[in-house]
């Protein structure tokens, strides 16, 4: 019997409108009725995880920028853990004169050494949010722009960083000289970006810790993702590991399962075959 479910955010609950349905929404709380849990796993900051979980009416914990803090349902944080300094000097010594942007997850919030007029381009061509909708002015909010002189003066704690390009050939570049820097987790979740965390801050190890936190075994979960950052906890022997039907070829194969994309509601599909398994909840009704 399953107990807990771990879900993406972007590419699986959310559609491409960035939104959680109101058949995902719907199911999601018919499940939690029932005593399961819906655990979040997404590469967002907590605060960008909140809001469209209460736009669609949903409480959660989150495992937030791919693994790098985990949060209960109350928004107390559980565990973090961070980049050292040293690391993410390596990063932006790695990628300087590439043209890449950056977006530095820190305790402070985002933020970016990027030019304002750089970072807006990269906004208006897709590069910098290929996935989801969002107004230049609310992606603007969140970040905080530094020269680069005042990155490592401000005393920040890094969580994740994000490198933004749109060639391929760049990224592949970037990936094979971020190897070489130790203790360095890297995924990706869209063609235009590098993930970037510690090594001990993925989603299959923070979904690992909570599970055990609250004594679920690894026969009493199951995972849905679509991408890259997804791997660690879809190559988990869980009882069901779950690709949408829109996620990454190599999570395609990773995965035991495959269920409908995030414009059809693959997660509800995914809970209503594989959670409810002939239980009845008496407020699923049709939607």
């Amino acid at each position: 019997m399953i107990r807990l479910v771990a879900v993406d955010m972007d590419g699986t609950l959310l559609g491409p409108d960035g939104r959680v349905s109101d058949r995902n929404a719907h199911v999601i709380r018919c499940m939690q009725d029932m005593g399961v849990e819906l655990l979040i796993c997404t590469g967002r900051s907590y605060e960008d995880a909140l809001l469209p979980l209460e736009e669609a009416g949903l409480k959660a914990p989150v495992v937030c920028m791919n693994g790098a803090s985990t949060y209960d349902s109350l928004g107390r944080r559980l565990d973090k853990v961070g980049l050292a300094t040293t690391q993410v000097e390596r990063i932006v010594e790695s990628c300087k004169d590439e043209g890449v942007i950056f977006d530095f997850m820190t305790d402070k919030g985002s933020c970016t050494i990027a030019l304002e007029e750089e970072f807006k381009d990269y906004f208006n061509r897709n590069v910098l949010l290929p996935m989801a909708e969002f107004s230049y002015e609310s992606v603007r909010s969140r970040f905080t722009f530094l020269p680069p002189g005042e990155l490592f003066r401000r005393g920040l704690e890094f969580y994740k960083v994000s490198v933004i390009h749109e060639s391929p050939l760049v990224l592949g570049k970037l990936r094979e000289r971020l190897g070489l820097v130790p203790d360095l987790a890297i995924a990706s979740s869209a063609a235009t970006n590098l993930e970037l965390t510690h090594q001990d801050a993925q989603k299959g190890k923070a979904l690992a810790g909570y599970a055990a936190m609250r004594n679920i075994g690894w026969n009493e979960i199951m995972a849905v993702g679509d991408s890259e950052n997804d791997y660690s906890m879809l190559s988990m022997d869980l009882k069901y590991t779950v690709a949408m039907g829109n996620a990454m070829e190599r999570i395609k194969k990773t995965a035991k399962c495959q269920t409908r994309t995030n414009s059809q509601d693959g997660v509800a599909y995914a809970i209503e075959n594989l959670v409810f398994e002939g239980r009845s909840c008496r407020n699923l009704g049709s939607i």
